[in-house]
């Protein structure tokens, strides 16, 4: 029938559905509804329906005339769909539908399972019930004075941090689903005591150890029991337990490494351990030290305690066998074996027995020692450490050494005049003596005398002879009768030997001294000029006559003169060789007064006693436009000469010299600054002379004037000079100077015509020098030489002479240190270097002039109209 018949039948109107139809109670099997039924329904006529369906297809369906139902028998943290209709006369209202869900069951097995000093790791199983998933876990503790606080997860674990040391805290944990939660499980659990501090061994015997501790940190512990636990050989573990903060474990094994393990333990909760390694005292060995002599069947024997001994009153430099045994408890272990030697004995009566310019023999005795004749003896050399004063090699010490089973040997390939460092040691078995040392010398090399000219006149000689290799001290010269000695700085040069006869022929000899010893030349005979026999008589007769002309002129004048006041005397100025270090602040204090007057006097000084030599290869026409100044011409007999070219005159001409150094003779080239058909000469100058280091003291360009031609590469382009290719490797540009590569310093005056604003800049480039050049090669160019040369001699000597060099320089090269204010600026550089190095007391608030590029002037006056500058 459908339903339009029933309504026909009984009215025709379907009842009202329920109103608010609500959860009343959930449990783990049972969902409970409430609804609202509308006035006017006869209670008597109606029946309430109730359906659900859960989501493992358990469903059901129940009427009831009250207002609340109760579905049981359900699946616990289940959902289910509920539908709620009424039914009057056979007429269906509409369905009301509710979800709802059945509370989880509580979570299982709860427990603790980590505990530390500060957290509690707390663990369960998920409740029963056909569905595992979807569970979102509380965890609720209370503890610290009644503090709640609530977490939550997805897993069944969950670490509380923060909590406090012993302290006991109740943990709650309940599992909640479809927003229903399930009933709680409560855990009670007391928080680990914080480890123990400061676990220490107070003591420790043959079979005990005494540990001792601190309690842990945080709140007095009521009743701590602290746990010990130890481990030795075997791995066997004992435990014992105290309330004390110290314990003696006893019965233990001496001689044994133990692990020791220390906790704390409140509530039946462990704190963490502390452990500790330690070893029982052992019982002392006895080891017995027996030994033999390789060569002999005497032995001796000693014990000790120790773990080594020093055996005493054994033979020098002899092969022993030791045994060693070591006993205790009255067992003995087996037998070690050791061999071993003895040192030998020094040698005795070291000497040198003869020596060449290139050998030393030494001798000495051997040690008395009953093995001598097996040993070894090693000799070892190196130069330097000499007293002299001058020895190029000082720069450079090698070591070498050679071995000899005789009591003597020769040191061969060595350098003439030099001081070496000798020691000699015997050895055997790899085993050596303490060295004995000795300083030799080998012989100077002897000179070559280059020339021998006669003064004009016949009355003396001027003698030039070569400078010996390394080391020489002073010459001696013997003219005929006439002898004399000369300082080291005499070589190369011509020195003047006077009161000689004209018209004679004199044998010369020039003898080398180093070290006592002493090297002659090869003996020369020496001729003086005729001329001065005849000038002579000459010259005697007309000195009469001028003699008796100014004996009347005085005679007439001496009345007059009588009558007026005498003038006061010539000043008489002497000028200083050597000056000592600590002498040198007074000596330039002095002559600074009254505006450097006595530096005026001592460059005038220089000036008179300069003297002219030979500049023929200079001046010859084919070399004349290869000089940039015509007054700044190279002598002779200094001037370094090219490798000529064939066919092409004057190819072999530079306008360079030798300058000499405290080293050598020939230390520094000194040049002008290449003209622009010079470049090519200049780089052969630099290859054939294989220097190693240019010096650059001026700009290409100053004040508008060209001072120096570019002769190095602008760009990474090479330059091409005959057969000699340069290329500019790097440049860097520093605050004071330019280094090029390959080794060319350009040192960038600060003004053109001044120079850096103390001497500082030029002490700090000195020590790099071998091919120098200015503009004209002689002002800057001396000035820097002899500020190189004068500070080595301060170095190796504690004193140095800037006039006696500078006046030997002039005999190497025209004009060296050409004006007054170098020479001054030299003696300030000096000083300036004796304050930095606290060898003369500091001269606070000098003001340095910058005067090392200020000698235009002097060329000037040399030229007359030219107006070059360096």
């Amino acid at each position: 029938m459908s339903m339009s018949f029933w309504e026909g039948l009984y009215g025709g109107h379907a009842p009202n559905p329920v109103k608010n139809l609500s959860v009343e109670a959930q449990t783990t099997s049972s969902v409970t509804l409430c609804w609202d039924v509308l006035e006017g329904l006869n209670v008597q006529n109606y029946t309430c329906w109730v359906r659900w369906n859960g989501q493992d297809d358990k469903s059901g369906t129940q009427n009831t005339t009250d207002t609340c139902f109760m579905a049981d028998g359900l699946d616990s943290g289940s959902s289910y769909d509920f539908s709620m209709w009424v039914e009057e006369r056979g007429v269906n209202s509409s369905e009301v539908p509710l979800n709802a869900a059945t509370a989880p069951n509580p979570i299982r097995k709860l427990r603790a399972e980590v505990l530390t000093n500060s957290s509690i790791t707390l663990h369960w199983e998920v409740p029963d019930g056909p569905n595992p998933h979807n569970y979102t876990y509380w965890v609720q503790w209370t503890g610290d004075g009644d503090k709640t606080e609530t977490q939550n997860t997805t897993i069944t674990s969950y670490a509380v941090e923060g909590l406090k040391s012993v302290s006991s805290y109740e943990f709650s944990v309940w599992a909640k689903k479809d927003g229903i939660p399930g009933s709680r499980e409560t855990l009670e659990s007391f928080i680990a005591p914080n480890p123990i501090r400061n676990l220490s061994v107070e003591a420790e015997t043959t079979s005990s150890i005494t540990l001792h501790w601190e309690a842990p940190k945080g709140p007095d512990l009521q009743n701590c029991t602290y746990w010990v636990q130890w481990t030795g050989d075997g791995n066997k573990t004992e435990t014992q337990n105290t309330t004390n903060t110290s314990v003696t474990v006893e019965g233990l094994e001496h001689g044994t490494l133990y692990k020791c393990s220390v906790w704390a333990e409140e509530n039946r909760v462990f704190g963490s351990r502390q452990n500790l390694s330690i070893s029982t005292v052992a019982l002392p060995y006895t080891y017995w030290i027996s030994w033999v002599d390789q060569g002999s069947t005497t032995t001796g024997t000693l014990n000790t305690l120790d773990t080594g001994i020093t055996l005493r009153e054994l033979e020098a430099g002899s092969q022993y066998t030791f045994t060693i045994q070591a006993e205790r408890n009255r067992a003995s272990s087996d037998n070690g074996t050791l061999t071993g030697a003895t040192a030998p004995s020094e040698v005795t009566n070291l000497q040198k027995e003869t020596q060449t310019n290139n050998s030393i023999t030494l001798r000495w005795e051997a040690p008395a020692d009953p093995y001598s004749h097996l040993y070894v003896y090693w000799v070892q050399w190196a130069s330097g450490g000499q007293p002299q004063k001058k020895q190029a090699s000082q720069r450079y010490q090698t070591s070498q050494t050679g071995t000899t089973s005789e009591t003597f040997y020769v040191a061969e390939v060595l350098g003439p005049g030099t001081l070496y460092n000798f020691s000699v040691w015997a050895e055997r078995k790899d085993v050596a003596s303490s060295m004995q040392s000795l300083q030799a010398s080998t012989d100077p090399d002897s000179v070559t005398i280059i020339s021998c000219i006669s003064t004009p006149g016949g009355y003396g000689v001027i003698l030039t002879w070569s400078c010996p290799k390394w080391g020489y001290e002073a010459f001696e010269l013997q003219v005929g009768r006439q002898r004399g000695s000369w300082d080291g700085l005499s070589c190369g040069t011509g020195v003047s030997v006077s009161g000689l006869q004209p018209a004679q022929s004199y044998s010369t000899t020039v003898t080398t001294v180093w070290d006592t010893m002493r090297a002659p030349s090869a003996s020369v005979t020496c001729h003086t000029e005729s001329a001065g026999v005849i000038a002579g008589a000459i010259v005697g007769v007309l000195l009469f006559l001028i003699l008796m002309g100014l004996l009347t002129f005085f005679l007439r004048k001496k009345y007059k003169e009588s009558q007026k006041k005498s003038a006061p005397g010539d000043l008489v100025f002497s000028f200083p060789g050597d000056i000592p270090a600590d002498d040198f602040a007074d000596h330039v204090r002095r002559n600074e007064k009254d505006s450097n007057c006595g530096f005026a006097e001592e460059y005038q000084h220089l000036a008179l006693g300069a003297h002219s030599q030979s500049q023929m290869v200079a001046s010859a026409s084919e070399n004349s436009a290869k000089n940039r100044y015509r007054n700044v011409l190279p002598y002779d007999w200094s001037h370094v000469p090219l490798k000529s070219l064939h066919g092409e005159p004057g190819s072999n001409y530079i306008n360079a010299s030798f300058v000499p150094g405290l080293w050598s003779p020939q230390e520094f080239i000194a040049a002008q600054g290449p003209l622009p058909q010079m470049v090519g000469d200049f780089w052969h100058l630099v290859w054939e002379q294989q220097s190693h280091s240019l010096v650059m003291l001026t700009n290409c360009v100053e004040l508008g004037r060209v001072k120096c031609e570019y002769y190095w590469p602008l760009d990474a382009q090479p330059c091409t000079h005959r057969h000699l290719q340069v290329t500019l490797e790097g440049e860097q540009v520093m605050e004071d100077w330019t280094v090029r590569d390959p080794k060319l310093w350009h040192v960038r005056p600060t003004f053109y015509y001044g120079m850096p604003h103390s001497p500082d800049p030029l002490l700090a480039f000195w020590k790099v020098l071998s091919i120098v050049h200015c503009s004209s090669g002689v002002g800057r160019t001396g000035t820097f030489i002899a500020l190189d040369v004068l500070l080595w001699q301060l170095d190796n000597e504690g004193l140095m002479g800037p006039f006696s060099y500078v006046r030997k320089m002039r005999e190497s090269r025209p004009m060296m240190v050409q004006t007054e204010a170098q020479y001054v600026f030299l003696h300030q550089c000096i000083l300036r270097f004796l304050q930095q190095s606290s060898l003369a007391p500091a001269e606070k608030g000098a003001t340095y002039e910058n005067l090392l590029f200020v000698n235009e002037a002097a060329i000037q006056a040399h030229q007359g109209k030219l107006s070059l500058g360096c």
